[in-house]
């Protein structure tokens, strides 16, 4: 069985802090984690110099709060996303020694919630504009490989070759922790203009990224409502008794 957490709105270091305590803690259930943020957040990963890539003064004068995560990967602004965990113990069924096996069976999961939100944009499209990315992408700028939404990785979920969900996870004994973030609505070039050092990042966050919410109206809270429902769906429905898939497709 699956337990669910949704712990609200936090500010970005009590979020990272309360998914070590989880991984940490971590028995014999896996967890979805949903959280939310007091304030305009950046997390960053465990190996990132934050000073290098943002412009800390002008962070601090748009009160923007900044954490390190627990995980690897790259830079991420928690304002047009959806963020969540996954934490999946050592001793269930659907973890692999494989961490890109993890990584695949997560974002198969986050693909299968977010496809009627994709479907609606493909008019019977074949083959499918969308699905999980086979292999890595090389990017020539290597500060671009310090953001998580500038360049696709392998088994990221994408639209036309654009991002919509990245992740990073980190393995301990007591299982893995995945943390993900789905962006909702297009970026604010001009936000990420400002607090950006290399301006040229925030031309390929704005271009490699893909809202699944285009030219829609409703606020960005409505949007995060009805992707977490979403996600909840999906995965109560992956772990519910009744509703197993053979583990070999996954292998």
């Amino acid at each position: 069985m699956l337990r669910i957490l949704d712990t609200k709105k936090k500010s970005a270091q009590n979020n990272m802090q309360m998914d070590i305590d989880l991984l940490d803690n971590l028995k014999d259930e896996p967890i979805l984690h949903f959280y939310d943020w007091e304030k305009d957040s950046i997390t960053y990963g465990y190996f990132v110099d934050i000073k290098q890539f943002i412009d800390l003064k002008k962070a601090k004068k748009r009160d923007l709060n900044l954490a390190k995560r627990p995980t690897g990967g790259g830079i991420v602004f928690h304002i047009w996303d959806i963020a969540f965990s996954f934490l999946m113990p050592k001793n269930h069924k659907y973890f692999y020694l494989d961490p890109l096996k993890n990584y695949k069976f997560v974002n198969i999961l986050i693909l299968q919630a977010l496809e009627e939100f994709l479907v609606k944009k493909e008019e019977n499209k074949k083959p499918k504009s969308y699905g999980l990315i086979d292999k890595e992408h090389f990017n020539e700028i290597k500060s671009f490989d310090s953001f998580c939404m500038a360049k696709p990785t392998k088994y990221d979920v994408v639209y036309k070759g654009k991002k919509i969900a990245g992740a990073a996870q980190r393995r301990k004994k007591t299982g893995y922790l995945h943390q993900a973030s789905i962006c909702l609505i297009e970026p604010d070039f001009e936000y990420l203009k400002d607090v950006l050092i290399e301006k040229d990042i925030a031309n390929a966050i704005f271009k490699s990224s893909y809202p699944i919410f285009l030219n829609e109206n409703k606020n960005i809270e409505e949007k995060r409502e009805i992707v977490k429902e979403r996600l909840r769906e999906t995965f109560e429905n992956k772990f519910s008794k009744k509703n197993e898939p053979n583990r070999e497709k996954l292998i």
